[in-house]
């Protein structure tokens, strides 16, 4: 079984659009076979990282990272390593450094099983507030080390090529560059609220 537990050991820092994230999350986790495909049966080991936020590179990175084996009896060679998926731990943290208002934006890539938030009927953006949405999801999954292309699209409904095209001009409107719009990007969030939550209510009584 896994757990987490993380700390912020930092004040906030603004990020473009206007993201206030936590500079510098440190976490523990128990790992067991559900994750590490070495371990069996009840089997764990811990890991303690530290991730800190790049200015330069826009996005969280993996500052510090250690396994120890605990009780376990597994020895901690380099095959042990590679099988500990790093990123998909650290990404843990990385949302832990968001906003609570964040986090359901993050997950919004789940909507491509449905056609993205633009297969809602009642879901319509003016030109500046689609450009907006485009930022913000594109720096939220920057941030947390996912494709923030891939997730544009997906979130959204759009074809690459297209949300390729919406990236461009959100970048070119200064919402990647610029931290001041985040009254504006709350107000966004709330607004797509709804989506989600129909989301979850259709996987929710789909898997009954």
């Amino acid at each position: 079984m896994t757990t987490f537990t993380m700390r912020s050991i930092s004040a906030s820092v603004v990020v473009p659009p206007g993201i206030a994230v936590r500079e510098v999350i440190e976490g523990v986790a128990t790992l067991g076979s559900d994750v590490v495909d070495e371990l069996e049966g009840d089997q764990t080991v811990e890991v303690s990282f530290r991730l800190e936020y790049s200015e330069s590179a826009g996005r969280f990175e993996v500052a510090a990272f250690a396994v120890d084996r605990a009780e376990s009896t597994i020895e901690i060679s380099g095959a042990f390593l590679r099988t500990i998926r790093v990123h998909a731990i650290a990404r843990v943290g990385m949302m832990a450094a968001l906003p609570e208002w964040a986090h359901q934006l993050a997950r919004l890539d789940q909507l491509r099983v449905r056609g993205g938030l633009r297969s809602f009927d009642d879901f319509a953006l003016a030109d500046d507030e689609a450009l907006l949405l485009t930022g913000l999801l594109y720096r939220i999954a920057e941030i947390s080390g996912d494709n923030p292309a891939l997730a544009v699209a997906e979130s959204i409904g759009l074809k690459q090529r297209t949300a390729t095209n919406w990236i461009r001009r959100s970048r070119d409107a200064g919402y990647m560059t610029s931290t001041e719009y985040g009254v504006e990007m709350q107000e966004l969030a709330v607004a797509i609220e709804p989506f989600w939550e129909r989301f979850a209510q259709e996987a929710h009584y789909g898997n009954d």
